[in-house]
């Protein structure tokens, strides 16, 4: 779980290989990913962070890899 500058949440979805993105009162606003090893596509994702430009940092662990997206999912 992250949360952004704006109070955002973020949740890495394991058991459905995507990242959830809720507002501070838990509104949902969106999602993004699928299984998969391509660009966007998670094996596992379990760890999300943020950077202070709002870029989100994906730990897909089944990948083996940290995906970066724009906050709005965009790789």
């Amino acid at each position: 779980v992250a949360v952004d500058a704006s109070g955002n949440v973020y949740v890495a979805d394991q058991e459905n290989d995507r990242i959830q993105k809720f507002t501070s009162g838990g509104l949902f606003l969106a999602k993004w990913g699928s299984f998969g090893s391509g660009d966007g596509q998670f094996n596992e994702p379990r760890g999300v962070a943020v950077d202070a430009a709002g870029n989100v940092y994906v730990a897909d662990y089944g990948n083996d890899r940290i995906q970066k997206f724009a906050s709005g999912g965009a790789p």
